[in-house]
């Protein structure tokens, strides 16, 4: 009886100092940022008949993204049921995006750049930008 309860306490000891606490470390806090804008046909501007292009301000779009973060730009036009991260072709029209310090120009032209062919102003477009940090390493 006494070698079964020394064998059983034996068991308890090991299993118990075979246990490891686990700590839980939470997520570093996300320090991307995300804009969303809507585009009407008014905040298009025409410069050859088939190129479009739309300037969207954006003050947060500072040296330090465009030197060492990253800026992706998609677009919707289906009222954000999906995105195409550009650059993409969506509707026979081919857009491609730019981007310098306080701006984000998106465009949209023929892609088979015909002259005779007038890109269409698009309505109801959403447009979602996210800036991101990242580690640069040189």
């Amino acid at each position: 009886m006494k070698k079964t309860i020394l064998f059983l306490c034996g068991i308890l000891i090991i299993g118990i100092s075979a246990c490891t606490k686990t700590k839980y470390v939470p997520d570093p806090i996300n320090p991307n940022r995300t804009y969303i804008r809507s585009l009407a046909a008014g905040d298009w501007q025409r410069q050859s008949n088939n190129l479009i292009f739309c300037d969207i301000p954006l003050n947060d779009l500072t040296d330090y993204y465009i030197l060492e973060g990253n800026i992706s730009v998609a677009l919707s036009t289906d009222n954000e049921a999906s995105y195409d991260i550009l650059p993409a072709t969506i509707n026979a029209i081919s857009y491609t995006v730019n981007y310098t310090t306080g701006f984000v120009t998106i465009y949209a032209d023929d892609p088979l750049s015909d002259p005779d062919i007038q890109v269409p102003i698009p309505s109801n477009v959403v447009v979602k930008i996210v800036l991101s940090d990242s580690d640069f390493i040189n």
